[in-house]
Order: C-alpha cells, then sequence, then structure tokens
C-alpha cells in the first residue's frame, strides 16, 4: 500500500485515519470475474506462446482484488503491492514488471479520484516524455482510466485503473513488458482490465 503521508497523528488515528471509505466491499465469497473474461485474456494469447492466465486472489495489505495473472508465476507481497513475477519458461522475459496494488494518498481519504487520475501531476497516468502514448481512454464499464505506451526501448507499458470517489484507494495495475514480448500487450492489458477489486464495492 503506497502513501504519500505515511504517519496520522494521535488524534487522526483515534478518529479513524484510513477508515473513511463508505464503499459496500464485495465479500470475498460473492466476488468473481466477469462471464468470459480469462477466456478472452487467454485467446489474447499469440499461438506458440506457453503462457496461460488464470485466477489468482491479490492482498494488498488487507485490500483484495480477484485479478488475472500468467500460471505459475511468483506472487509476492514483500514490497510495494503484489508482484507477480516470471519465471524461466513462463511465455516472457524475466525482465517483466507485473504488479497490481491499492493505493491512497494522502491521509488515506475518500477524493474525487476522476480529478486526481486526470489532472494531478502525481497521478500515475503521467507517464513522462520519453514513451509514445499508444492508448489512452476510459473505461466503458465503471470509473477507470486505461493506458497503453511505447518505452523508448521498444518495449511497453501498461496501466490500468479503476476507482469510486467513496473508497479510499484506488485499483493500479501496471506492466512493463520488455521489446521481445509487445506480442503479448493485449493479453496484459485484458488481465489488468479484468480485476475485480473488492474494495471497490460493485459496479
Amino acid at each position: 500500500m503506497r502513501h504519500v503521508f505515511h504517519l496520522c497523528s494521535l488524534l487522526l488515528l483515534l478518529a479513524g485515519c484510513g477508515l473513511t471509505s463508505t464503499v459496500d466491499e464485495i465479500p470475498l465469497n460473492e466476488a468473481e470475474l466477469g462471464g468470459g473474461v480469462l477466456d478472452a485474456v487467454n485467446a489474447l494469447v499469440p499461438d506458440g506462446n506457453p503462457m496461460e492466465f488464470e485466477e489468482i486472489i491479490a492482498d494488498d495489505d488487507g485490500k483484495i482484488a480477484i485479478a488475472i495473472a500468467p500460471d505459475l508465476w511468483r506472487i509476492t507481497t514483500s514490497g510495494v503491492g503484489v508482484e507477480i513475477e516470471p519465471l524461466p519458461g513462463g511465455g516472457a522475459d524475466v525482465e517483466t514488471v507485473f504488479k497490481i496494488e491499492a493505493i491512497c494518498v494522502g491521509l488515506c481519504d475518500k477524493q474525487d479520484w476522476s480529478d486526481y487520475m486526470y489532472n494531478d501531476e502525481f497521478s500515475p497516468f503521467v507517464v513522462g516524455g520519453d514513451v509514445m502514448v499508444l492508448r489512452d481512454e476510459p473505461r466503458t464499464d465503471r470509473e477507470g482510466r486505461t493506458l497503453v505506451a511505447e518505452r523508448a526501448d521498444g518495449g511497453r507499458r501498461i496501466l490500468a485503473s479503476l476507482w469510486n470517489d467513496d473508497a479510499t484507494h484506488f485499483y493500479l495495475c501496471e506492466v512493463l513488458l520488455e521489446p521481445a514480448d509487445v506480442a503479448l500487450t493485449d493479453a496484459f492489458t485484458a488481465a489488468c482490465e479484468g480485476a475485480v477489486p473488492l474494495w471497490l464495492g460493485r459496479p
């Protein structure tokens, strides 16, 4: 979990710092991926690539998402967010970065996330001038945004986010693909978009 300001005063802690979400979270036993989503992601994997995506539970410090990740990749939570790391023979370069996060800003209060995502200089979608944006569009199913950019080395950067203004955290999925793996861009983009963050409630 990322915080811009990591500490709250004692007064704020007593008042429930970081606990101001008013979202009716989805119970884990009622959460599921949309119908056909996983099959659609796997259909985007290029012929001849051994990668197969599966449903996983990504738990970022108590913020849980039903997510989609390549089968048999290593899931770690020792750093920031949930990292899904490729293994040799897993269908992608071992330098691939795949991360899922529940992110808050400031004192982790609910806020106008759309304004933050599109207008704030610290938005994750401020990608810098060293990339060429190939796709940048809002989600059509709920509040969110997807961006795909070509890096200077020819690789890809994928960002997919979902949010709810009544929630204290937004969902962010980020993938950095090496140049040799750009054919996997559509599959990873769909995987990032297909997740169901339980803390955001139902669409």
